[in-house]
């Protein structure tokens, strides 16, 4: 009897604990122990990077990581200068701000003769992501407006699912895809 009474006194006291632990762990909210998910968009990154310049015209944009901090990294024409500026993914903190004038590359040629201009564009960068997505689905990673052979376009670096690189030329003035390379 004094057996039954100890093994009842200690399956009640076990039993008290655990019911216990489990009411207490059940009403406090899981805490997440991984980071700040938030990220902002590449609008709301065009925009930081455009106030930091006071306008402009954006002539590439991609997104890198750089010592395992993501970043949008923008290249901005806008009057006698070019700017780079890279913004945080995460926080949308300006973490590079570089200024140049455009004809100080000292190779003698005025980068303003190139005469690269979004505004010359008929098809907003917007048109031409859709477009290189539609010719090849995945991530894109990096776009530039670019002239090549007197020819205005965006080249689009696209990121696929299973891991290959594809490059979409698209006409800056009309849509049509010029260009479909796939790298290794």
């Amino acid at each position: 009897m004094k057996l039954a009474t100890t093994l009842l006194t200690g399956t009640l006291i076990l039993g008290g604990l655990g019911a216990g632990a489990y009411a207490m762990t059940d009403k406090q909210p899981l805490q997440s122990v991984s980071a700040n998910s938030t990220t902002i968009s590449e609008e709301q990154a065009k925009e930081i990077a455009l106030e930091q310049t006071n306008g402009g015209n954006i002539t590439k944009m991609s997104v890198d990581t750089d010592d395992r901090t993501k970043k949008y990294e923008f290249d901005i024409v806008n009057g006698e200068f070019e700017y780079d500026v890279d913004i945080d993914f995460n926080s949308g903190k300006v973490v590079e701000f570089d200024q140049e004038r455009l004809d100080s590359d000292d190779d003698g040629d005025d980068d303003r003769d190139d005469g690269i201009s979004i505004e010359e564009a008929k098809l907003s960068l917007e048109e031409a992501k859709k477009l290189a997505l539609k010719e090849q689905a995945g991530t894109i990673v990096e776009t530039e407006l670019d002239r090549d052979d007197n020819q205005l376009r965006y080249e689009i670096e696209i990121h696929t699912d299973d891991n290959h690189e594809v490059n979409v030329d698209i006409d800056a003035m009309n849509g049509n895809v010029l260009n479909v390379e796939w790298d290794d």
